[in-house]
C-alpha cells in the first residue's frame, strides 16, 4: 500500500536527518524537530512503531510522549443486558451479542434478560443484585459492548 511507504519513508528520513541522543529527555522543541507532536503523542502510540520497522525511534518517541492516565472507576459484580425480543432485529449488533451467547464470557456475571418493550440497555448491579446504574446501549456496536463489560464487570 503506497501511503504506508510514504509514511515509512518520512519516518526514516527523520531518523537519518535528525540524529538525537538516546536515553536523554528531550525538550518540546527537540521533539518537534524530530517530528513528534508533544501535545498529541500518547505513549501507547510509540508501541506501534515496530509495525513499521521503526524501532530506532522508540526511545525518542518515549521521551516525547504523554502517558495516558488510567481511568479508575467502580466495577460491578454483575450486569444484565436488557432487551425486548420483539425489537431485537432493529439492533443487529445487540442481536449478535444475544444470539451468539456472548454473555458466557463473563462466567454468569453478565446475563441477557428479555424485558418487553425496553430498548437495549445495560443494568449494572451491586453484589445484592440491586440496580446501581442503567445505560442505554442501543447505538453501541458489539465490540463497544464487550469492551465496556470487560472494563466495568469484576
Amino acid at each position: 500500500f503506497q501511503s504506508n511507504s510514504v509514511v515509512q519513508g518520512m519516518w526514516l528520513l527523520v531518523a537519518v536527518c535528525l540524529p538525537l541522543a538516546f536515553g536523554l529527555e528531550m525538550t518540546p522543541t527537540e521533539c518537534k524537530e524530530a517530528g513528534f507532536n508533544v501535545e498529541n503523542l500518547k505513549c501507547s502510540s510509540c508501541e506501534h512503531l515496530n509495525k513499521f520497522e521503526l524501532e530506532t525511534l522508540m526511545t525518542d518517541c518515549q521521551s516525547c510522549c504523554t502517558a495516558e492516565k488510567e481511568l479508575k472507576h467502580e466495577k460491578f459484580p454483575m450486569a444484565n443486558l436488557e432487551v425486548c425480543e420483539c425489537n431485537l432485529s432493529r439492533f443487529p449488533q445487540i442481536q449478535a451479542f444475544v444470539r451468539k451467547n456472548m454473555e458466557t464470557a463473563w462466567n454468569g456475571k453478565v446475563r441477557v434478560k428479555h424485558v418487553r418493550g425496553v430498548r437495549p440497555q445495560v443494568v449494572l448491579k451491586d453484589s445484592s443484585g440491586n440496580a446501581r446504574q442503567t445505560l442505554n446501549v442501543e447505538k453501541w456496536d458489539t465490540d463497544t459492548l464487550i469492551d465496556f463489560l470487560n472494563q466495568w464487570i469484576e
